[in-house]
């Protein structure tokens, strides 16, 4: 006696168990934010995922700059993370890889010049900024094997929709060769800064260490 099987039924358990590519099993969160599978799906979630991570950089980093009073900063690190964000939505590697590298060398700037560690959100960035090379990573690799109908149908319903999936598409063709420059200039001024900052790194943690003993002393005694 055999039990009877909805097609649908024995669709899922092959996806489950792998043995069908057009299921996508069901990852736990922190696998989806930063190990994703290599379903085609999974890139597009990452892509837009990296994108609004770019943008939420971008706008945070031109307000602080603003209050701090360097506004032309601000625009150079806005026009680089929100350019960048469009470029890991459109899946492309380079983009994805100089966004993250220059987010690194930025939290290396901030520990050597100011002694500051990265934070709890910091880190969560970075591992977001990395999962995004894996995911045009994966979206390549589909496209390679001529499997660019298995991304998702990009949506154009809401304003969210029409930022995450109709600008980067429209705006990434012209915008790419500026990116790059803006790209390259900004990661060998982070390079050159993350460097000068390590050389002076430990005589400054030396004064620091040796100044504030004697503070600390006095402090107690009172």
């Amino acid at each position: 006696m055999t039990a009877n099987i909805a097609p649908g039924d024995l669709i899922a358990v092959m996806g489950y168990l792998g043995l069908d590519e057009t299921t996508i099993k069901d990852d736990n969160l922190f696998q989806r934010m930063f190990w994703p599978s290599d379903h085609a799906g999974e890139s597009d979630t990452l892509g837009q995922q990296g994108f609004w991570v770019c943008t939420a950089i971008a706008v945070f980093s031109f307000a602080l700059l603003l209050v701090q009073g360097h506004w032309l900063i601000g625009l150079f690190t806005f026009a680089f993370y929100f350019l960048g964000g469009m470029g890991v939505r459109e899946h492309s590697q380079p983009a994805a890889i100089l966004v993250a590298a220059a987010y690194v060398l930025e939290e290396a700037i901030k520990l050597f010049a100011a002694g500051m560690p990265p934070g709890g959100i910091d880190l969560v960035i970075t591992l977001l900024l990395l999962a995004n090379i894996r995911g045009t990573w994966i979206a390549a690799k589909w496209a390679g094997a001529g499997h660019d109908e298995a991304m998702p149908e990009r949506m154009n319903a809401t304003l969210t929709d029409k930022l995450v999936d109709q600008l980067p598409p429209r705006v990434w063709p012209k915008a790419k060769v500026p990116f790059f420059v803006l790209a390259g200039v900004y990661v060998l001024v982070g390079v050159l800064l993350a460097v000068a900052s390590a050389d002076q790194a430990p005589a400054k943690w030396k004064r620091s260490g040796v100044q504030d003993v004697p503070a600390a002393d006095a402090n107690l005694s009172r």
